[in-house]
């Protein structure tokens, strides 16, 4: 599973194998089953994780009803990050959809690293970035694509999700009604 994870990383930023070895030491790894949780709403985020293997989904919680901010997948990095970064409690919940292996590194470590070499810096840097881009395009997305634009963007760059995913959570990131996604799909089907 380091393999996984080191390259992912390699593909943000080379470090030799003795700046590897002050990283990896500090991994921690984690199975989660499916319908069990990385985090809840309520508890403090104190870890990035990396997804070896496996599906998460990312949501809100709004009088009972779920609110699908993302799904992440294998290589995709997560977190509740607004609560990563504020040591304030996490208003999201991260859910296994299926069965997952994760690999974390503490808040507390990361800090350490950062402090002992400018390329762990770089890394945060980009981490933070890549997470900026992923909500900006998603809010983007909600305000300048029509549901069915939204939905064919999905398909084209996600397929595993259609695949994998029940239909309502899809339309739930979506930001649509699974009545919404079904005529879209029909729709598009008799094209």
């Amino acid at each position: 599973m380091e393999k996984n994870i080191r390259n992912a990383i390699s593909n943000l930023i080379k470090f030799t194998d003795s700046e590897w070895l002050e990283i990896s030491k500090d991994f921690i790894e984690k199975k989660i089953e499916k319908g069990d949780f990385l985090i809840e709403e309520g508890e403090y985020c104190n870890y990035v994780s990396f997804i070896d293997e496996g599906l998460l989904s990312y949501y809100y919680l709004v009088d009972g009803k779920k609110y699908i901010r993302g799904f992440f997948f294998d290589n995709d990095f997560i977190s509740s990050y607004t609560s990563f970064l504020t040591n304030e409690k996490s208003k999201a919940y991260i859910q296994a959809l299926e069965n997952t292996s994760i690999t974390l590194i503490h808040k507390d470590k990361l800090s350490q690293l950062y402090q002992k070499n400018s390329k762990f810096q770089q890394l945060g840097r980009m981490f933070t970035e890549h997470l900026f881009m992923l909500v900006s395009e998603k809010y983007e997305d909600l305000l300048l694509k029509s549901p069915e634009e939204r939905y064919l963007n999905l398909i084209e760059n996600r397929s595993n999700v259609i695949q994998n995913i029940p239909q309502y959570m899809i339309a739930s990131y979506l930001g649509i009604t699974p009545e919404g996604l079904s005529r879209i799909r029909k729709r598009l089907t008799s094209k």
